[in-house]
């Protein structure tokens, strides 16, 4: 087939960035660029919009729509404009000059709160946010010690160079065995991107094939983000990476899944922190944290979110709680205390009631008797 052209009946459209396209969505999950492109076409047709607007046509919660927009400025795609020199309301959000990933790049905001930024109120078109919403995990949500360098794409000549080396070499040969296909152009680089620029020897790029193939995740997408999080979490090594993995695949991944988190693949760091809390300083187990993490969502099946989780944890580790039988002992001094609140509440009530039909039943002796 010859050249094409594309072109378009509508009069109204978006123009993306093409250097968003090419550098930055191919890393971001796919609900962030979604929600990108939504702030584009807004930008694009100059609405103003709440936060609750965009959640709801997103078909989504403010928090994921708040998570996407702090991922966003991470990245150096969005900043927020702020009313006045608190800078804790926000009436804005700016969509941000893209640069290809040689170039430097630097944030001039780097946000923790951006819900709480966003409490203020609806002047700018962004709803107020429920005093009842959770905003405790958003705070304390911290960058990774070291952040995965960017990929930069080989020109004609590196890529001939590299793929001359004999690690490349039986690197690209593992893979294609491993994802029984050739691979692409765009794999060849994410390859090269995991040995040269992440730093990974070969074992470890070894075994992260390994480990892609073993868990049935042959796409090089996949296989990317893995290595991104190994270089941010400070793994070096194959025994490093092999521990890693275990604990992931089955505590991690188990809590992620019970909590319907299914857009990503690992913890992000503040819940790695309260994971690491509740088995390292609570020493609880698997199955007493999936059991808080069940009754977090019966409370609150629309909104359950870590901190939510933590407060029965720790309540529970409060109570001296080691086992399920503990448990039950705390539920049923809790339901004996609900009982007798209400025994007493009833009996309050029954004599108020006895004490107007007394009244009534003098008042009219005193009406009668008159």
């Amino acid at each position: 087939m010859g050249s094409i052209n594309i072109s378009s009946e509508e009069d109204s459209y978006t123009g993306i960035s093409n250097n968003f396209i090419e550098y930055y969505m191919t890393d971001a999950n796919g609900d962030f660029v979604k929600l990108y492109l939504y702030l584009a076409m807004l930008c694009a047709s100059k609405r103003d919009i709440s936060l609750s607007d965009i959640a709801d046509h997103l078909n989504c919660t403010e928090n994921d729509v708040c998570r996407g927009i702090r991922y966003w400025i991470r990245e150096d795609v969005l900043r927020l404009v702020y009313n006045g020199r608190e800078r804790n309301e926000v009436r804005g959000i700016v969509l941000l000059s893209l640069k290809r990933p040689n170039d430097t790049l630097s944030s001039e905001l780097k946000l923790v709160d951006f819900k709480k930024a966003l409490s203020g109120n609806q002047k700018a078109g962004f709803a107020e946010v429920s005093e009842s919403d959770p905003v405790k995990e958003e705070e304390e949500i911290s960058e990774p010690a070291a952040k995965a360098p960017r990929k930069k794409q080989p020109s004609p000549a590196e890529l001939n160079d590299k793929l001359s080396d004999k690690e490349i070499h039986d690197l690209i040969m593992e893979a294609t065995a491993y994802c029984n296909r050739e691979l692409s152009q765009k794999e060849l680089n994410s390859l090269i991107y995991i040995k040269d620029q992440l730093n990974f020897s070969f074992d470890l790029a070894e075994y992260l094939l390994e480990y892609c193939a073993e868990i049935k995740k042959t796409s090089f997408n996949y296989i990317e983000k893995v290595a991104r999080n190994w270089y941010e979490e400070g793994i070096t090594t194959r025994e490093e990476a092999s521990e890693y993995s275990s604990k992931y695949l089955t505590l991690y991944g188990r809590i992620l899944k019970t909590l319907g988190i299914t857009s990503r693949y690992t913890p992000a760091p503040i819940e790695k922190k309260y994971i690491d809390t509740w088995t390292h300083d609570y020493d609880f187990s698997e199955a007493i944290i999936i059991e808080a993490c069940n009754r977090a969502i019966e409370k609150k099946p629309n909104n359950v979110n870590f901190p939510y989780v933590n407060g029965i944890l720790e309540s529970w580790y409060k109570s001296g709680v080691k086992s399920f039988k503990d448990i039950s002992k705390l539920d049923d001094s809790h339901r004996k205390k609900s009982e007798t609140k209400s025994t007493v509440s009833s009996s309050s009530s029954k004599k108020g009631s006895d004490r107007l039909q007394q009244l009534e039943q003098y008042y009219l002796q005193e009406t009668y008797d008159g």
